[in-house]
């Protein structure tokens, strides 16, 4: 039971850890070098611009191949990346960097996820998956407010090189993995999986909804910042409480999605409250207001994911769930770029959540008139 569920969930909880302490933090420092906003936001979308190329493959590789060697083979990237960031100082030798980070979390991530649902089972599904989930959300917060306490102490060039170290020991969590033994497949079979009405349906959605992924990873740091008048070393506090929000509501729904499985309603109202607070961060100018603001919209987060996570449990059979959430996870990787770099684009810092919140709106008018079916297909 350990190794199966308790292990992915702890690994997954440092990789976010790791790097949602680095996406907290990094956009300051690219600004203490001297970088522009627009330069910021298109070295953060590298993290998604490259790996477009290589999720997919990676996400087919951990149904052929070994999931646990792809896992250590993603935290070590993150971990170099981490290690590396002191010694850059041009923007030149970043997007190398950013690249490589990137590549790390792309291949973490569709070989971390792909693992887990592979030794899914069929029962309580939502409380499983709801648990994994959380945890990593609880990395999420976690990350961030550790930067918060360490940066009392130490400057932002230091922390990032306390991040190497912190990585370390999922990494070596890693190698303690159950492994999954590849079942033969067809790879057309993938073709048939992704060309039904429902998951097509998933797929737009997944797409609308990553480009506020991609607007919080460039400017949400910037715009506590400059915009709120948040101090650099409480900028962790909102972050921690997010995540601790995100991991207890997708725990308690993943609990209820098991007793009263409406997958249709947890969507929907998940687009909609995501996409309404995001448009309100027109209205904030404080600490308070941020925290207040930012812990509503990712309660609508928290119910996108968890319904997201079954729906695509229910859709596709253990032996191609790697491909199928490597698809998955290119949409959202692709959104997070575009988002990372609208956010460049678009002037300020609030107006790429209003956009990006636009877009989430849209998504719960298309998932509402649409109507597909996400009960199980397996």
């Amino acid at each position: 039971m350990i190794q199966r569920y308790v292990f992915p969930a702890l690994i997954y909880f440092g990789y976010m850890q790791s790097l949602w302490l680095i996406l907290a933090y990094i956009p300051l420092y690219l600004e203490s070098l001297g970088f522009t906003h627009l330069q910021i936001s298109f070295l953060i979308s590298l993290f998604s611009l490259f790996p477009l190329l290589l999720v997919i493959p990676f996400g087919v590789f951990s149904d052929r191949v070994s999931p646990k060697r792809l896992v250590i083979l993603g935290l070590l990237l993150l971990s170099l990346f981490s290690l590396l960031v002191r010694f850059f100082e041009s923007f030149r030798a970043f997007l190398i960097l950013f690249v490589m980070g990137g590549l790390g979390t792309s291949i973490f991530l569709v070989s971390c996820s792909s693992l887990y649902y592979k030794i899914l089972g069929k029962g309580n599904r939502g409380k499983k998956i709801g648990f994994f989930s959380a945890i990593g959300m609880f990395g999420y917060g976690i990350g961030p407010f550790w930067g918060s306490v360490l940066l009392n102490a130490v400057s932002l060039q230091d922390l990032f090189t306390i991040i190497f170290f912190m990585i370390l020991p999922f990494l070596g969590l890693s190698f303690f993995l159950l492994d999954v033994k590849p079942e033969p497949f067809r790879l057309s079979m993938y073709r048939k999986d992704l060309s039904r009405y429902e998951v097509l349906i998933l797929v737009a959605i997944t797409f609308l909804i990553a480009i506020h992924f991609g607007a919080e990873r460039t400017s949400l740091s910037l715009f506590l910042k400059f915009n709120a008048g948040v101090a650099e070393n409480r900028i962790g506090i909102i972050f921690f409480c997010v995540g601790i929000t995100l991991a207890m509501v997708i725990l308690s729904l993943g609990f209820v999605s098991d007793i009263h499985p409406n997958l249709k309603a947890l969507l929907l109202s998940g687009l909609l409250i995501s996409g309404t607070f995001n448009v309100a961060m027109l209205l904030v100018h404080s600490f308070s207001g941020a925290l207040a603001v930012r812990l509503l919209h990712v309660v609508g987060d928290s119910a996108y994911l968890i319904a997201q996570r079954i729906a695509i449990s229910n859709l596709f059979t253990p032996t191609r769930i790697g491909g199928n959430i490597g698809v998955f996870n290119t949409t959202t990787t692709f959104g997070a770029f575009v988002g990372a770099l609208m956010s460049g684009i678009v002037p300020g810092y609030v107006y790429p959540f209003v956009v990006s919140g636009g877009l989430s709106l849209l998504g719960g008018l298309i998932f509402f008139f649409l109507n597909p079916d996400f009960s199980p297909k397996h």
